[in-house]
């Protein structure tokens, strides 16, 4: 009984630290970047650029290292980011894959393809999704939102940026690999003309909404393998075949993590694991 207790408190004051650490982080981010990055920088010009790109940065660094090591938890990359500019195609486990992917990718200046709702309300998110190069579409693939991946894709070197489309469309809650949608990759693809960098997440699962944060958060561990960038001219013509492509090299990557217990499976606590990002 005393042992349970113990442990109840040790998780309340995880969860209360890591709330007061993830608003202060988003407010931060909100405040700096709307007085140093909007009101002290030109609209358009490459300094409010750089000083988003590089606040952005910087928050989801910061917010992921911290997360790991409130929680003790554990983050392992698997290959090597290449330089350059990329469409990202990536499964989607978790509320957490996006701070993961801008700490793990960090010097590619993210951007994603996020639902519209997204783009108000969240401190700090939705700033950042909703002025600084991302798209925000709605779940019914109206003109309107191709219109505005189009423009996003083309604003994409103006922002020295990455795109990362989740394919899936939504979360898998459970970690199985949803069927993949080509539609928006294809429309990115055709107007950046960047080469497509596959992306395979497994673990996050597990917490793949906040009440999985306050579950299964302490003692988590999660692993991002980086794939090897399809060149333009490679997926040029043949999209949707590469997207499939793509979504069957992240099938047998998943499983070949759980098959050598890389990657925990849902439930399965294991072992406490130091926290850190570790790269292979």
């Amino acid at each position: 009984m005393l042992k349970r207790l113990r442990f109840g408190a040790i998780r309340a004051l995880q969860l209360a630290t890591y709330s007061f650490v993830m608003l202060a982080v988003c407010l931060y981010c909100e405040c700096i970047g709307r007085v140093w990055c909007m009101w002290l920088a030109p609209k358009g010009s490459l300094e409010r650029v750089r000083r988003a790109n590089r606040l952005v940065r910087h928050c989801n660094v910061e917010l992921t290292r911290l997360t790991l090591a409130i929680f003790n938890a554990e983050l392992e990359i698997a290959g090597t980011v290449p330089d350059g500019r990329f469409i990202i195609v990536s499964n989607h486990q978790s509320i957490a894959d996006i701070a993961i992917l801008s700490s793990t990718l960090r010097n590619t200046n993210l951007k994603f393809v996020a639902k519209k709702s997204l783009g108000r309300g969240i401190p700090g998110v939705s700033l950042v999704l909703r002025e600084w190069g991302s798209a925000l579409v709605s779940r019914n693939g109206s003109r309107q939102d191709v219109a505005r991946l189009r423009a996003m894709a083309r604003q994409l070197e103006h922002w020295e940026g990455s795109v990362v489309v989740f394919p899936e469309g939504t979360r898998s809650r459970d970690g199985r690999l949803l069927p993949y949608k080509a539609a928006a990759v294809r429309i990115i693809a055709e107007t950046a003309n960047l080469p497509i960098l596959p992306i395979a997440i497994d673990g996050t699962h597990a917490v793949s909404d906040l009440r999985g944060f306050v579950r299964n958060m302490a003692g988590a561990r999660g692993r991002v393998t980086i794939g090897r960038p399809i060149p333009p001219e490679v997926w040029r013509h043949r999209v949707d075949e590469v997207v499939d492509e793509v979504r069957e090299w992240t099938s047998e990557t998943i499983a070949a993590g759980r098959v050598s217990a890389t990657v925990a499976r849902h439930g399965d606590r294991g072992h406490a694991i130091p926290s850190k990002l570790r790269y292979q």
